[in-house]
């Protein structure tokens, strides 16, 4: 009749036998959760926005399903290695969910909490079975008899097994509290790092003081054309040079007036103290001055060819400031789809 020594043995043997198929089910399904979460939070910290809720599921979103129409529209912003910027993930985010029905909506928001909530059960489960398996091969260990089993390669492989999953669960604890506790704003000081122009925060303390005080304005947008171009053929680092070139000239042209960098290659300028018309002649005059450069690679000399920019100008007559910058990028748009190197509006 067996012995309680010979039990505990049979009974180890039996539960573990094939412990890799069994700790590997585990750790394989958390680290399959673990890459989801992890890849949508580093989307959210590359493209510099809080992991709040919104944005988490918007990324969750673009990283497992990548086929999507939404995966699509996130590759077009940022194929050239842009950052997708705040305004045009809400633009995403409001045309994405135009699509999808409630139900979708309230499966998405269920799967995001399911997803978190995994995050927990998986890490106590593993903890569980090291635990339990901890205590069995101490059982096996402390028994004379250790002709079943290799004691000290079970022993060694369990351990670094128990280390594997306590690294995992310190990961997930960080993920998950990265996922549900809000985090404080970097804190913006109103400039660009790359031009030194003000940034759209920047630009609202420029903006606000006209809306509310009810002034006219005229309003100015600049796009380099074919921005893109460039930094294909030559580098990120290149297009970096050029936009930097281009703001130098605005200011050159508009000494008086704050050179706002709005997104990516789009720059405003404000004009507060003069008609519609000189504004135009101003804009056309920068428009000269920048295709006049002739900007060359650093090192070799060598000219990038031709580079010019285009623009849209409106004038406010207390339209919402959103109204008034679609309407001037639509104009510089369409200055550019006609050759560029000019000012419509």
């Amino acid at each position: 009749m067996p012995n309680d020594i010979d039990r505990e043995r049979r009974s180890f043997l039996v539960r573990y036998i094939q412990i890799p198929g069994k700790v590997g089910s585990a750790t394989d399904g958390m680290k399959s959760y673990y890459r989801e979460a992890r890849s949508a939070l580093d989307f959210l910290e590359y493209h510099q926005h809080e992991p709040s809720p919104a944005n988490y599921d918007f990324a969750l979103r673009y990283v497992m399903d990548p086929a999507s129409r939404l995966a699509a529209d996130v590759n077009d912003l940022t194929s050239d290695g842009l950052r997708l910027t705040a305004n045009a993930m809400t633009t995403l985010m409001q045309r994405h969910a135009a699509h999808d029905t409630g139900k979708a909506i309230d499966d998405r928001e269920r799967a995001v909490a399911r997803h978190t909530e995994e995050l927990g059960t998986l890490t106590s489960d593993a903890h569980d079975l090291t635990e339990a398996l901890g205590r069995d091969v101490g059982v096996i260990v402390n028994q004379p008899d250790h002709s079943l089993i290799n004691t000290n390669n079970l022993v060694m492989r369990l351990s670094a097994a128990e280390r594997e999953l306590a690294e995992l669960r310190d990961e997930f604890v960080t993920l998950r509290n990265a996922i549900n506790v809000p985090v404080q704003p970097r804190s913006d000081s109103g400039q660009d790092e790359l031009t030194n122009a003000l940034n759209q925060t920047g630009a609202w303390r420029v903006l606000e003081p006209l809306l509310r005080e009810g002034h006219i304005y005229v309003l100015i947008m600049f796009i380099i054309d074919d921005l893109v171009s460039i930094n294909a053929r030559f580098g990120r680092e290149v297009g970096d040079n050029v936009l930097n070139a281009f703001a130098a000239t605005l200011r050159q042209e508009f000494p008086e007036e704050d050179l706002i960098r709005w997104n990516g290659n789009e720059f405003l300028i404000v004009v507060t103290d003069a008609s519609s018309m000189a504004a135009r002649i101003r804009a056309d005059e920068a428009l000269a001055a920048f295709a006049a450069r002739r900007l060359r690679l650093r090192g070799t000399g060598e000219w990038i060819g031709a580079v010019t920019a285009s623009a849209g100008i409106v004038t406010s007559r207390g339209e919402e400031p959103e109204v008034i910058l679609e309407i001037a990028r639509s104009s510089a748009l369409a200055a550019a789809d006609q050759g560029g190197n000019r000012t419509l509006g």
